[in-house]
């Protein structure tokens, strides 16, 4: 992990500003034809969410697209519009604590977060049709985030998961170990946190490296109670995932550096519902960022295709060479 990211304990954090005015950094790179929608959505606190769209001229089925630790809805500001293109109307948004948030840099808690699914999947079926069927995809934290929502709201009946690395921690002596030096940390120097900076990406795509690297948006100062909170989720994701009923593709990459495979494995294992399991060697953590995305992409569109052929919606068969690579950055 360390040839990847650079890590430094800050003792005193500077506030963070909300990232409103930093939010057309990705966006004015984009491709002007790319069918882009940005907006946000009142949340039932009374917040904005922000997101961005990628709407389909007749979708046959929505996406709801949750992104990691850090980052923010530009992260799929690449490969949106394949959704769109294979009839998928796909939005992703900025969850709690980062991206444009008016909390940005703060933890607001899984069951925030959570709240935010769900109330992101009935904006999606009030715009689009409750008769449209739903999927979440969600990538590290955000997949971690799509278990746990999942687990606590059976009754949101989403058509399927799709899981890229999901944010999941195995061993009870290792999250105690790292929980209680956060606690400890956080009673001495509650201002304190960590800069996480990366500083290399060969492994990924050119336009998500540029973007990982320097866009104002992706958080780079991290907070310890932003840490304690991805800890916690990270670890009832696994506990959560035997509460999940609905279909689920978790996909890991065998070069993963943040996560062990192993972990991923044992979270995929308690599902209960009907599941397939995909890991792709030399893949990174980041597998939809990779270089070689095609494979993982492939296999979540074949994945939700399936889904739908079993819902006794249409569906056609596309692979990723179909995609006008005009309309994505990279």
């Amino acid at each position: 992990m360390g040839r990847i990211y650079r890590l430094g304990f800050e003792r005193a954090l500077p506030g963070e500003q909300n990232g409103r005015n930093d939010a057309r950094w990705s966006l004015d790179g984009l491709d002007p034809t790319t069918p882009i929608r940005t907006g946000h959505f009142i949340a039932s606190d009374q917040e904005a969410v922000p997101y961005r769209l990628w709407p389909a001229a007749a979708p046959r089925a929505l996406i709801l697209l949750l992104h990691g630790a850090f980052d923010y809805s530009g992260a799929f500001d690449e490969i949106g519009p394949w959704f769109a293109q294979r009839g998928f109307t796909a939005m992703a948004i900025d969850q709690r604590g980062f991206g444009a948030t008016a909390s940005r840099g703060q933890w607001r808690g899984k069951t925030r977060m959570i709240r935010d699914v769900i109330e992101a999947v009935s904006f999606l079926r009030g715009r689009f049709g409750a008769e449209v069927p739903v999927f979440v995809l969600g990538e590290s934290m955000g997949a971690a985030l799509a278990v746990h929502a999942a687990a606590r709201a059976p009754d949101l009946d989403v058509a399927g998961l799709v899981l890229a690395a999901p944010c999941t921690v195995s061993g009870v002596w290792r999250t105690f170990i790292w929980a209680s030096i956060i606690r400890i940390l956080r009673l001495v120097l509650p201002n304190s946190g960590m800069t996480v900076e990366r500083v290399t990406a060969g492994e990924l795509t050119p336009a998500a490296a540029i973007r990982l690297l320097a866009d104002p948006l992706v958080l780079r100062r991290v907070r310890l109670s932003t840490l304690f909170g991805l800890l916690k989720l990270a670890r009832r994701a696994v506990d959560e995932a035997e509460r999940v009923r609905v279909p689920v593709l978790t996909m890991a990459g065998s070069s993963d550096v943040v996560l062990r495979v192993a972990w991923v494995a044992r979270l995929y294992a308690k599902l209960s519902g009907a599941k397939e399991w995909a890991c792709f060697a030399d893949g990174p953590h980041l597998l939809l960022h990779w270089k070689d995305r095609d494979r993982p992409l492939a296999r979540g569109f074949a994945w939700i295709g399936a889904r739908l052929m079993e819902r006794g919606h249409s569906s056609t068969t596309e692979t990723l060479s179909g995609a006008d690579s005009s309309t994505v950055n990279g």
